[in-house]
């Protein structure tokens, strides 16, 4: 069964996600800052620049110079999590915009693998 999570839930399983050692293996592999707009006008920034402060905030922490910068819906967000879509599929059909550099971006899936374990499975 698939929960469709909010935009606010999966960045919050993403923070849990790049904490800890999780998020230093995350950051060897990554090595960027990721701004994520959902929707338009949710913002959210992802920083795996360095291994000693992984995080995710709201807003743009980069004053406009992340490495990427990652735009589609919240419901195609929703669906990269839940991999019913690949993010390489979402950027082919339109769905899923990317500025910036296109190497990180291919990296994208472990991330979203890593936020999808973190995510609260049973709703009530």
């Amino acid at each position: 069964e698939i929960i469709m999570s909010s935009t606010s839930e999966v960045f919050a399983a993403m923070s849990e996600a790049v904490a800890g050692n999780g998020g230093k293996s995350l950051q060897r592999k990554f090595k960027g800052k990721v701004l994520f707009k959902i929707n338009g006008d949710q913002v959210y920034s992802l920083d795996l620049s360095s291994p000693t402060d992984c995080k995710v905030a709201e807003g743009d922490i980069f004053d406009g110079k992340a490495d990427l910068q990652v735009l589609c819906t919240e419901e195609v967000m929703g669906k990269m999590i839940n991999k019913e879509i690949q993010p390489q599929q979402a950027f082919m059909k339109g769905m899923l915009k990317i500025k910036g550099k296109m190497n990180l971006a291919m990296k994208l899936t472990a991330v979203l693998a890593a936020t999808r374990k973190k995510l609260p499975t049973s709703k009530l």
